[in-house]
C-alpha cells in the first residue's frame, strides 16, 4: 500500500508541478498587479466569503464517499441517484444562505455581481471534488490527478490571453472574474464526463429516509470542514471589517497568503491520496507507520526548505512579484511560511483521524483552533493589520496540528518510524542556522538560494529523511499493493 501511495503521489505531484506554479506566478500575481489593491481586494474578500460556507454544498459527502468507496468499492452505484438529488437541494440551500448573509453583513450592493459569479465557481469546484471522491476512492490516482489540474490549466490559458495579449484592454475586474469562473465551469464539464463513464447518468430520486440517513452519517464531516474552512479563510473577512483600510490590508494579506496557498495546494494533494489509502489500510488492519512517516518526511522537509529559502530573501522575492509590496507583505510572510509546518501535521495526522472516523475529536480540536484564531484576529488586526492576521493563523494552525498529532500518538497509538523526529529536528536546526546567517550578513540572494538548496539535499539524503534507495526499490518491486 505504501508503494501505491508513492506512485499515486508521484503522478499527482508531476501534473500539479507543471501547472499550478506557472498559474500562480505568471497569471495570479500579474493579475493582482494589473487590477490594483482595491479591485483585487474586493474580489478576494468575496472569494473568501463564498468559501466560508461552501461546505453546505457538500455536507461532508465527499469525504464520506471517498472513505466508503475505498473500503467497499462494490457500492459505487448504490446511492448515485439519491446523492445527485440530495446535492441539488444543497445547492439551493447554499445559494439562499450565502446571499442572505451578504445582505445581513451589509456588504456593498455593487459587489453583488462578483458574489453571484463566485457562487457559481464554488458550485463547480465542490462538484468536481465530489467526482474525485469516486476516482480517489477507487484508487484511480492518474485520473484523479488529471481532474486536479483541469481548472488551473484552463485558467492559465485564458488568464495568459487576458494579460499578455491586446484582445481585451484594459484588464478589468469584470473580465478577470468571468475568466476565473469560466475555468471552473469547464472543469465541471470534464468532471461530468468522467462521472458518466465511471458511474452512470444521474436521475432524480427522492428518498427522504435516505436523505436523513446520509445527513446523520456525513454531517460530522461537514462540520469539520466548515470549521477548518472558517479557520483558514475568515482572516480576510476580519481584516475587511476590523481594519480602517480593510480592502487594502486584504490585498497585502493576499500577497503573502497566496504563496502559502500555493504550498498548501500541494500538501492537499497528499491528503487526497492519503484518505483512501489510510481507509484501506485501517480496514485491512495493517500498519500505518510507513505511509505516515513517508508523508510527514516529504512534507516537513519540503516545508523547512521553503521557509528558510523564502524568509531569507523575502524583500527581494516580494518586490519581484508585486508592484506594491511593503512591510505588511514581508512580515506577514514570515508567519505564513511557518504556518505551513502545522498545516502539514493536519494533512497527515488529521487525515488519519478522518479515515479512522474520529470526527468528534477532530471537531472539538478544530473548534478550539477557530476560537483561538477569532480571538487573536480581534485583538491583533486593529494594530497590526495583515501581519496580525498572519500571526493569528499561525497560532490557530499550530493548535490544530499539534493536538491532532497527540491524539494519533497517544489515543490511537499509531506511531512514526524510529528517529523520525530526531532527523527532522537536526534538519531544521542546520537550515535555520543558515537562514539566520543570511539575514545577519546579507549574502547575495542567488548564492544563498543555491547554498541553502545544496545544504538541504545533503541533510535530507544524508540523514535519510527521504531514503531514495528504499523508495526506488519499493517502486520497482513486483509485490501486490
Amino acid at each position: 500500500m505504501q508503494k501505491l501511495f508513492l506512485r499515486g503521489l508521484g503522478i499527482t505531484l508531476l501534473l500539479n508541478l507543471l501547472v499550478k506554479p506557472a498559474t500562480i506566478f505568471l497569471v495570479d500575481i500579474k493579475m493582482q498587479n494589473e487590477l490594483g489593491l482595491d479591485s483585487y481586494g474586493i474580489f478576494q474578500t468575496m472569494l473568501n466569503f463564498t468559501f466560508l460556507f461552501s461546505m453546505l454544498l457538500d455536507m461532508g459527502i465527499t469525504n464520506f464517499m471517498t472513505r466508503m468507496i475505498a473500503q467497499h468499492p462494490h457500492m459505487i452505484h448504490k446511492y448515485s441517484n439519491r446523492l445527485f438529488t440530495f446535492r441539488l437541494i444543497l445547492v439551493l440551500v447554499y445559494i439562499v444562505w450565502t446571499l442572505s448573509l451578504f445582505f445581513i453583513l451589509r456588504f456593498p450592493v455593487e459587489w453583488l455581481w462578483v458574489l453571484g459569479l463566485l457562487i457559481m465557481h464554488q458550485i463547480s469546484i465542490i462538484t468536481v471534488n465530489y467526482v474525485r471522491a469516486y476516482t480517489g476512492g477507487l484508487l484511480k490516482f492518474g485520473l484523479d490527478a488529471v481532474l486536479s489540474v483541469v481548472e488551473r490549466s484552463v485558467y492559465f490559458v485564458f488568464g495568459s490571453i487576458l494579460i499578455y495579449t491586446t484582445f481585451v484592454q484594459p484588464v478589468t475586474l469584470q473580465w478577470f472574474t468571468i475568466i476565473f469562473v469560466g475555468s471552473s465551469t469547464i472543469s465541471l464539464v470534464v468532471a461530468t464526463i468522467i462521472y458518466l463513464h465511471i458511474v452512470a447518468l444521474p436521475r432524480l430520486h427522492w428518498d427522504t429516509d435516505f436523505f436523513k440517513a446520509i445527513f446523520r452519517q456525513s454531517y460530522p464531516y461537514a462540520i469539520l470542514v466548515i470549521i477548518m474552512m472558517l479557520t483558514s479563510r475568515l482572516d480576510a473577512v476580519f481584516l475587511e471589517k476590523l481594519h480602517p483600510q480593510g480592502t487594502v490590508q486584504v490585498s497585502y494579506y493576499t500577497q503573502s497568503f497566496r504563496l502559502l496557498d500555493a504550498c498548501w495546494m500541494f500538501a492537499v494533494l497528499f491528503g487526497s491520496i492519503l484518505l483512501p489509502v489510510f481507509s484501506r489500510v485501517l480496514k485491512d488492519n495493517t500498519s500505518t507507520t510507513g505511509i505516515m512517516t513517508s508523508a510527514l518526511n516529504i512534507l516537513f522537509s519540503g516545508g523547512i526548505l521553503m521557509i528558510t529559502l523564502t524568509i531569507g530573501i523575502k524583500e527581494f522575492l516580494f518586490d519581484k512579484l508585486y508592484d506594491d509590496a511593503n512591510w505588511y507583505s514581508y512580515n506577514a510572510w514570515i508567519f505564513h511560511s511557518i504556518t505551513f509546518i502545522p498545516m502539514c501535521f493536519t494533512v497527515v495526522f488529521g487525515t488519519l483521524l478522518t479515515a479512522n472516523g474520529s470526527l468528534r475529536t477532530m471537531n472539538q480540536i478544530a473548534f478550539l483552533s477557530l476560537i483561538v484564531m477569532s480571538v487573536l484576529n480581534v485583538l491583533l488586526i486593529p494594530f497590526f493589520g495583515a501581519v496580525g492576521a498572519a500571526i493569528a493563523s499561525l497560532v490557530a494552525q499550530s493548535t490544530l496540528g499539534v493536538l491532532q498529532y497527540l491524539v494519533v500518538r497517544y489515543r490511537m497509538r499509531h506511531h512514526l518510524a524510529s528517529y523520525t523526529w530526531f532527523k527532522l529536528m537536526i534538519l531544521s536546526a542546520f537550515m535555520l542556522i543558515a537562514m539566520f546567517l543570511e539575514i545577519r550578513f546579507q549574502w547575495n540572494q542567488l548564492y544563498y538560494a543555491i547554498g541553502i538548496g545544496f545544504l538541504w539535499m545533503v541533510l535530507v539524503f544524508g540523514l535519510k529523511v527521504i531514503d531514495l534507495v528504499q523508495v526506488l526499490k519499493m517502486l520497482n518491486s513486483k509485490e501486490k499493493v
